[in-house]
């Protein structure tokens, strides 16, 4: 797989941001195919084997309603009939489950997002100087499964997720 590298976090650093593996056996799917490739743009960032650095973007509320991160991982293979982007995501909390939507993977100009998938958020236990949120229950939408070619089906669980963020001033 290639990958465009952008600047992640210092060793001991702490990694603001969006942290997550979409779903591994996806992504060692691609990387078994002999012309799968995989990269990534826009300020996302390789931690590692199994996780991906969104970094957090300025539309990231306080209050912690909506997180907004930036960033491009793209997926191909077979020939160019497999092709995934996972993009611009965002999180939005609605009662006790949120939501991960995507920048649409085929739009051209600010087109609706794609809610990929579903999941429940919790705040969890967080190094000094920052905040965070654990997802689990990690579930595809019907929109996601299109996404995915329908090989997944809806409520397919992906990985586990997490958000840190530095405490505001």
């Amino acid at each position: 797989m290639t990958e465009q590298q952008a600047d992640g976090p210092a060793p001991g650093e702490i990694p603001f941001g969006l942290l997550w593996g979409i779903k591994r056996s996806f992504v060692a799917y691609v990387r078994r195919m002999p012309d799968g490739q995989g990269s990534i743009h826009d300020g996302a960032v390789p931690l590692g084997e199994n996780t991906i650095l969104f970094p957090a973007t300025e539309a990231t509320s306080t209050d912690g309603d909506t997180f907004a991160f930036r960033g491009d991982v793209r997926f191909r293979g077979h020939g160019g009939m497999l092709f995934v982007r996972v993009a611009e995501p965002v999180i939005t909390v609605r009662g006790d489950r949120a939501e991960l939507s995507i920048a649409d993977p085929y739009a051209r100009v600010d087109a609706d997002r794609v809610p990929l998938v579903t999941l429940q958020l919790a705040e969890g236990p967080a190094p000094e100087g920052a905040r965070v949120w654990l997802g689990s229950d990690v579930r595809l939408t019907e929109a996601g499964a299109v996404l995915f070619n329908d090989v997944y089906q809806p409520g397919e669980e992906f990985e586990q997720l997490s958000v840190i963020l530095p405490l505001a001033d």
